[in-house]
């Protein structure tokens, strides 16, 4: 829109670079989304699934505040990449809390319900910015930065509502919080065979991911920070490794399949972004 390119002349088709500018601003979210969800599992694994949701959300409205705010490329640039990160965190730490505390039939259609969420709030954020377009003045392309803050601050506010996950709760050896958690999140009693059956079980792929881990890195089991940051390491290249590197394989060739198929249907990567 003209009320952007009026602020940020470096990013308007008659620039000299143009192309590289609106590429490293576009790049820029996405760089701080992979970093974001690299660190993401540590984080989830230390303070817990529910706390670095909110610290995601805080990380995510500080990128916010600093575009909506933008007043020259090289500050817009630094805010998409700290807004990246909390998307990136938010992206990863996300749907792995509503596996944990769902119930297993159920499980799969929560999922499938996160990604239609997402799609909707990207629809309805296109939508905003035609609207906002015809404004006069720089608040044309704020207003649409400022707004994404809303929801990360619902988010933010009710997840503190919500229990710990069961299942972080059993892998810290804190058992009977995890019973309780998942009595709350249930709605049954705490004696009922039910929720004592899925505690068992939570429990006992709780032990059995702690044997499986201590197998194959029986050396980085010592508690200590560098330990930490090892298993860490070690945890990542497991993906790479026999009895799991095919669906890695998968998961990596659906994003290349992805970045081919728009050209396909008529669509160029610029469209897409």
């Amino acid at each position: 829109m003209e009320q952007f390119l009026g602020r940020f002349t470096s990013v308007s088709d008659k620039a000299a670079g143009a192309g590289f500018y609106k590429g490293l601003l576009t790049a820029m979210i996405e760089l701080g989304a992979f970093i974001g969800a690299l660190n993401q599992g540590w984080i989830a694994d230390k303070i817990s699934r529910k706390y670095s949701i909110v610290v995601a959300v805080i990380i995510f409205t500080a990128g916010g505040i600093l575009q909506t705010a933008s007043m020259n490329y090289a500050m817009l640039t630094i805010a998409r990449l700290i807004g990246g990160v909390g998307v990136g965190m938010l992206s990863m730490v996300a749907p792995l809390y509503i596996s944990e505390i769902s119930p297993p039939e159920i499980r799969g259609s929560l999922l499938v319900l996160e990604e239609l969420s997402i799609v909707g709030g990207i629809c309805i954020a296109y939508w905003i910015t035609y609207g906002t377009r015809y404004m006069p003045g720089e608040w044309a392309w704020r207003l649409p930065f400022l707004l994404q803050m809303i929801p990360s601050t619902v988010l933010a506010l009710g997840i503190l509502f919500l229990p710990f996950s069961p299942r972080w709760l059993a892998s810290k050896g804190r058992d009977d919080e995890a019973l309780q958690s998942l009595g709350q999140l249930r709605q049954l009693p705490v004696t009922d065979v039910r929720v004592q059956q899925e505690w068992f079980d939570i429990r006992a792929e709780a032990a059995f991911h702690r044997q499986t881990n201590a197998i194959k890195h029986p050396d980085l089991q010592r508690k200590s920070k560098v330990n930490s940051i090892k298993l860490e390491i070690a945890s990542w290249i497991d993906c790479f490794r026999k009895g799991c590197w095919r669906r890695t394989h998968v998961g990596i060739g659906l994003m290349f399949f992805q970045v081919s198929l728009y050209p396909s249907v008529g669509l160029s990567l610029t469209d897409e972004t």
